[in-house]
């Protein structure tokens, strides 16, 4: 009796597991293009490339995404990069590489300059950029040009660092758009 007892448990132990495991969906595939940034009118490249990786790993966790290796994505597209970020482009390097969701991210320029005040230093900010992405499974692709214009005062940048800021404001509302309709739809 004692046989059949455990011989049951047994076999409904490896039965709860199997079921947990069975109902989880594949990770989608993520093509993440390496930042395009303009050297000549951008102070600190290497900073934004850093900032864009933290943001792309932080939006896309490996249970749910997985990232695509660099060397793959990076082998499809051509040496002087990607020459759009048009719908036709996005989606032919996600047929190429077989990626569900392609993002990619240009910056043009940044700058800041000394406006004239009577009162405190004021610095003239400016940010010029563009985003694209395309969900292969949702045929959804979204396009955003960033440009941000603002004038703040200059004691404002000793605490902050208003480029960070904007740029991680913007790359992450761009994001947010692009993984939107997933979550209505649930998991990919």
């Amino acid at each position: 009796m004692n046989k059949v007892i455990w011989s049951l448990l047994s076999a409904l132990t490896v039965l709860f597991v199997n079921i947990g495991l069975a109902g989880q969906a594949e990770a989608a595939w993520v093509a993440v293009v390496p930042i395009e940034i303009n050297e000549a009118k951008v102070e600190r490249a290497s900073d934004f490339n850093s900032y864009y990786w933290d943001i792309m790993i932080e939006k896309f966790p490996y249970p749910d995404y997985e990232l695509i290796d660099d060397d793959k994505v990076l082998s499809v597209i051509p040496e002087k990069g990607l020459p759009s970020l048009d719908k036709a482009t996005l989606m032919n390097l996600s047929e190429k590489i077989d990626a569900e969701i392609v993002v990619a991210m240009r910056l043009d320029e940044i700058t800041e300059e000394a406006s004239p005040s009577f009162n405190e230093p004021k610095l003239d900010c400016f940010m010029k950029g563009e985003f694209a992405s395309f969900n292969r499974l949702t045929g959804k692709y979204y396009k955003n040009k960033l440009y941000y214009k603002e004038t703040i005062e200059e004691v404002l940048t000793l605490k902050n660092d208003w480029q960070q800021n904007i740029f991680a404001s913007e790359l992450t509302r761009c994001l947010n758009r692009t993984l939107e309709d997933q979550k209505a739809k649930g998991k990919i």
